[in-house]
């Protein structure tokens, strides 16, 4: 796995993006993955599905899918993506935003905090909001919010938040879970269900 993520960083530089699980522990080390999620230019794709046919995987890319996958026997499934992850436009503000960051003793390029959560909220299933929440208790002093806002929309935002503090995992503890909730209120993610009721009046 780190080799593949060392060849493909060494290959390709800021040409390719990490995301997913890589881009995770590159913020915040908390677990490992098995598989790698990146972001391509059209125009470079072809030099990274060289690099990776290189190292023996083989590729695949369904129809219905908007994403190229590659399998290999030693590790798990390389995902690129070209043109959108899920419902999120690729686009060069992505690129631009990126960050070149640590994994292990690899520097690789990845995607900016405020991207990679925008990508975790969209994603919506329990693994990506814990992310989410592992995340925001580490790096949230780095965050930048209204960059955020922009990005998600404060009703993707809004809709999440009740959730995630439960969803930082065991080991943080009780109290990293009622301080992520009170962070979360502060910002007014967490609305109390008075002032939703109040909102919905309103419209």
């Amino acid at each position: 796995m780190n080799a593949v993520v060392r060849d493909i960083a060494v290959r390709l530089g800021n040409r390719v993006m990490f995301i997913g699980g890589v881009a995770v522990e590159c913020y915040a080390p908390y677990r490992s993955t098995h598989d790698i999620d990146l972001v391509v230019r059209e125009r470079d794709f072809p030099e990274l599905r060289s690099c990776l046919l290189g190292m023996g995987f083989s590729h695949s890319r369904s129809p219905h899918l908007v994403k190229h996958a590659f399998k290999g026997r030693d590790v798990g499934e390389v995902d690129v993506y070209t043109r959108t992850v899920g419902e999120v436009q690729i686009d060069e503000e992505m690129f631009r935003r990126g960050r070149e960051l640590s994994y292990g003793e690899t520097r690789v390029f990845a995607a900016s905090l405020e991207d990679l959560l925008r990508l975790k909220l969209a994603a919506g299933r329990e693994m990506d909001l814990s992310d989410v929440a592992v995340l925001l208790h580490e790096r949230g002093s780095e965050l930048d919010l209204n960059r955020l806002r922009e990005l998600a929309g404060i009703e993707t935002l809004r809709l999440a938040a009740p959730a995630i503090p439960d969803l930082l995992p065991e080991e943080y503890g009780w109290q990293a879970r009622q301080r992520l909730k009170a962070w979360l209120r502060d910002r007014d993610l967490i609305v109390p269900a008075r002032s939703r009721r109040q909102v919905a009046d309103k419209r």
